[in-house]
């Protein structure tokens, strides 16, 4: 009976550890060009950031992880998961390309910021056409 409660408390804590990404402090740690920047490979895009209005008010998970605290914590933990093991078995794709979720959660994240501007123009979430970056190709990566 011992064993299987270790078991399950452990498999418990695995389950919620991600959860842990979205505590302020640590949230901090694991976002921006000092974290999301020390792969060698990301350094374009946090030139091309670095040299953006978008710098002064927005991090990189700002704009690439969802906001929910439990939705963003899963995805950050997944994504980050997964760009360590793409790294570590040489499958980094070059160039980097954002994914089909990562475009829905960054367009999500530019409604959410910039919903004001976007109301005038019928570029809604409910009457979206296109992607933002489909007009505003260098904000924030001029790549």
């Amino acid at each position: 009976m011992k064993k299987i409660l270790l078991i399950a408390g452990v498999g418990v804590l695995l389950l919620l550890s991600p959860l842990v990404t979205k505590i302020p402090a640590i949230n901090k740690r694991l976002d921006g060009p000092g974290f999301c920047g020390g792969c060698h490979v990301m350094e374009p895009w946090v030139d091309t950031w670095l040299h953006n209005a978008h710098r002064q008010t927005a991090s990189c998970s700002d704009c690439h992880i969802p906001h929910d605290f439990v939705r963003g914590a899963y995805y950050k933990a997944y994504v980050g998961t997964r760009d360590v093991a793409e790294m570590i078995l040489g499958n980094w794709p070059t160039p980097i390309k954002l994914s089909g979720h990562g475009g829905k959660v960054t367009q999500e994240n530019c409604y959410r910021c910039h919903e004001t501007l976007l109301t005038p123009t019928n570029e809604t979430p409910q009457g979206k056409t296109r992607n933002c970056w489909d007009c505003h190709r260098n904000t924030p990566h001029s790549l």
